[in-house]
């Protein structure tokens, strides 16, 4: 029996950068486990909260508080705690106030109201007010993505020392993702957060350095970078390092030892990395390898992570230590979902949309039909990205192609390097399609736009790949799924 059906994940919803290392460090993603935070402490304070009075309000328990998923009325004796505190003009309530109604994280999302106080706070130059805001505009969550009004923002914050709006400029001009790229720009803010002793800007500096984005590829900077962030607790780097190396398949051992390390730090995604390179066979070939599958998915389960579900379902669609099973795939992805667990809705929804080419068909009035049933697990970013590619999915003809691309083109806060990814699995046609537009109004091509991949269309994707990052892969060949994703977000 597969170990995903005989535990469950603890791990509670989370919005999903898509891209995981090119979005980086984009916001502030509030989660909870269960147990992490003080227990059955929690409900004390739930209790003493509904005597409270503004005078007594208690900041750090109502913090707290927020992110133990109390029940509706504590909630909404938070809230009142809070506004009574923010009407009073208590400045830290305001902005955690704020926080909450704009994004919708715990209280009910009221963005005009959450805009108004974060605003508000930001008149008096604070820091967490000002990042706040910036983030919101930057990335497009609860706000119009505007990168012209997000950087004043984040500028103000990281000249009064904000170390998070530092690192976050810095990363996105080294990156050139959001923002236009400027390394010498980005280097000196990363330096600045680093000095702040931001921990993170190590990681996203060092992330850089490793896979070469913006700066010259470093692999010994890039560790360094993460040695001194686990100095300081914080081992995500070093998943980085060891998965990257695991990869590479050229020390399996070091990869092997480096991923354990992190794992023990509290960086959990660790244990599902290990877990995925003993699946195939990346730690120390064979069946050597695939026998550790078991143990890292454990410690992978024990410490919340939902990928373990994806890896079981993956194990069993391809046959992996087992007799392979499209239907079986299948159901150990509705169960996972069924229980709330966000990655194997999405990997469910991609299978279904898409197939495998082997034992499980394109189903797509089923994968619209998981759409629906499991998009309360999902961002509404992300069910208007799948609910576009199950659009793209269903176009035949250029005619059809049309309204997809232009729903493409409508919507830039969509935009990602996993989505661009995603619409290309879904109808690479369509992908073409976009392209050829783009193409046609930068004036690099001027053929029919039919999403078909021509020489005259194949020439316009050369010439806008050398402008990418390691261009030397244009060589290789250019309707690769990363350079076709990276030009779609361009």
């Amino acid at each position: 029996m597969s170990i995903y059906h005989t535990k469950t994940s603890v791990k509670l919803r989370q919005s999903r950068d898509q891209n995981t290392y090119r979005r980086g460090s984009r916001g502030q993603t509030w989660t909870a486990r269960a147990g992490l935070l003080l227990g059955a402490g929690l409900c004390v304070f739930g209790a003493a909260a509904v005597a409270q009075t503004p005078a007594a309000f208690d900041l750090d328990a109502a913090q707290t508080a927020l992110w133990s998923e109390p029940d509706a009325d504590q909630v909404a004796t938070l809230q009142a705690d809070l506004e009574a505190a923010a009407a009073s003009g208590d400045v830290a309530a305001q902005h955690l106030l704020g926080q909450h109604l704009l994004n919708g994280w715990v209280l009910p999302q009221d963005v005009p109201r959450g805009l108004s106080l974060l605003e508000t706070v930001a008149e008096t130059g604070h820091v967490g007010a000002l990042t706040d805001l910036g983030q919101a505009y930057l990335w497009g969550t609860a706000l119009p993505a505007d990168p012209d009004v997000a950087v004043p923002y984040l500028e103000r914050a990281a000249a009064g020392g904000g170390t998070e709006a530092q690192r976050i400029l810095g990363e996105q001009m080294i990156g050139g993702w959001v923002l236009p790229r400027d390394v010498t720009r980005g280097q000196a803010y990363l330096d600045q957060a680093i000095a702040g002793g931001d921990v993170e800007a190590r990681i996203a500096l060092g992330k850089l350095q490793l896979y070469g984005i913006g700066v010259p590829k470093d692999k010994a900077a890039a560790l360094a970078q993460f040695e001194a962030a686990a100095e300081a607790g914080n081992g995500h780097g070093l998943v980085a390092y060891g998965d990257a190396l695991m990869w590479e398949f050229t020390d399996p051992p070091r990869a092997e030892a480096l991923l354990q390390r992190a794992g023990e730090m509290g960086a959990s995604e660790a244990w599902v990395s290990l877990a995925r390179g003993a699946m195939y066979g990346y730690l120390g070939g064979g069946s050597v390898s695939r026998a550790k599958f078991d143990g890292y998915a454990e410690k992978a389960l024990s410490a919340g992570e939902e990928d373990v579900a994806v890896l079981e379902a993956t194990r069993q669609m391809w046959g992996i230590n087992m007799r392979a099973s499209g239907p079986e795939t299948i159901a150990i992805l509705r169960e996972a979902a069924e229980g709330g667990n966000a990655a194997a809705a999405r990997f469910l929804i991609e299978l279904l949309r898409d197939g495998n080419g082997l034992n499980l068909r394109r189903d797509r009035e089923e994968a619209v039909a998981a759409l629906d049933r499991f998009g309360p697990l999902l961002s509404d970013k992300e069910q208007a990205q799948y609910a576009l590619t199950l659009r793209a999915a269903a176009a035949r003809t250029p005619k059809a192609y049309a309204p997809v691309a232009a729903g493409y083109a409508a919507h830039p806060e969509l935009h990602s390097g996993w989505f661009a990814q995603e619409l290309l699995k879904a109808n690479p046609n369509v992908a073409v399609y976009i392209l050829q537009k783009q193409f046609a109004e930068e004036g690099l091509y001027r053929g029919a736009l039919d999403g078909f991949a021509t020489r005259q269309t194949l020439r316009a994707v050369y010439k806008a790949c050398l402008g990418l990052d390691h261009p030397e892969r244009c060589n290789d060949s250019v309707m690769r799924s990363d350079i076709m994703g990276a030009l779609l977000v361009n």
